[in-house]
């Protein structure tokens, strides 16, 4: 797939696939006040920038984020990908003896520009000068920004010579690979430190570090995989589940009126939504 097909394409037939004005797109692309950013806390400590692009630039994110995500995606991908979810992201590792569990820190600020530019010119086929356009649309600062909605299929697609590379590491050992966002799982009957040393080095070469304090190795545990346990043959609630769930139906047992029921309603039901989707999905 080509955002821009032919030898010569021009800003004007990429200004029409984007759905605005070249001068829309010149405008956009020269302009760097459109952002607005904040800090906000981490749940583990620590603080995220969050960088949000304004409305103009928003609208212009989501389309070229609809396009990429027409490209297939491949099967260890589970985010961003449609009808893909953290609930199948833990599902691919059921019946496994052996988990690793890597975090990449930093991860969208980790994302260059550059390797963004590559991305469009050299896999999208892109013209310079268009690539150029699309890579300043879509980054701020030299980096993807936290809150574009383009970033987390440009944080793959701008790095994919990597995760394939990493795919071929583990491929030999039998093991099972998903990606999730910045959330790497292997694991197997045995997942060898020779394989997980040589992702920790891909992840180095390509400007990416992991957390050692995220960092998780299992075995004959269950796992706790983007917020699904497996345990053998199963997917489980984690206990802080379970936790909320009785909270809720305590207070919705002791009564309550008003907006205040009715908010209590609406988490219960998220909450059941929730479990159900983990309890019931088909292995």
């Amino acid at each position: 797939m080509r955002l821009v097909c032919g030898r010569n394409p021009t800003s004007k037939k990429l200004a029409k696939i984007l759905f605005t004005s070249t001068r829309n797109l010149e405008k956009l692309s020269k302009n760097t006040s459109l952002y607005h950013c904040w800090d906000e806390p981490k749940k583990n400590g620590g603080v995220r920038t969050i960088e949000a692009p304004y409305d103009n630039l928003k609208i212009i994110q989501k389309r070229i984020a609809e396009l990429l995500h027409r490209i297939e995606p491949p099967d260890f991908l589970m985010a961003p990908v449609k009808r893909r979810s953290y609930v199948h992201n833990a599902a691919i590792h059921v019946g496994a003896r052996a988990f690793r569990l890597l975090d990449i820190e930093n991860f969208f600020p980790s994302c260059t520009d550059k390797k963004v530019y590559w991305f469009f010119h050299k896999k999208m086929h892109c013209a310079p000068d268009v690539a150029a356009i699309l890579t300043k649309l879509a980054t701020f600062n030299g980096h993807l920004p936290q809150g574009s909605p383009c970033s987390p299929i440009l944080a793959y697609n701008a790095y994919m010579d990597m995760w394939e590379e990493i795919s071929t590491i583990i491929a030999p050992s039998n093991c099972r690979l998903s990606i999730y966002a910045d959330d790497i799982t292997i694991s197997g009957t045995t997942v060898y430190e020779r394989d997980v040393w040589a992702v920790k080095q891909a992840l180095h070469r390509h400007g990416h570090r992991y957390s050692c304090r995220k960092e998780r190795r299992l075995i004959n545990k269950a796992a706790d995989i983007t917020g699904v346990i497996v345990s053998g043959d199963d997917l489980l609630l984690p206990n802080r589940q379970h936790k909320q769930l009785r909270s809720l139906i305590k207070q919705r047992q002791a009564g309550g009126h008003g907006k205040h029921r009715e908010t209590l309603d609406r988490q219960l039901r998220g909450r059941m939504a929730q479990a159900n989707q983990i309890l019931r999905h088909p292995l």
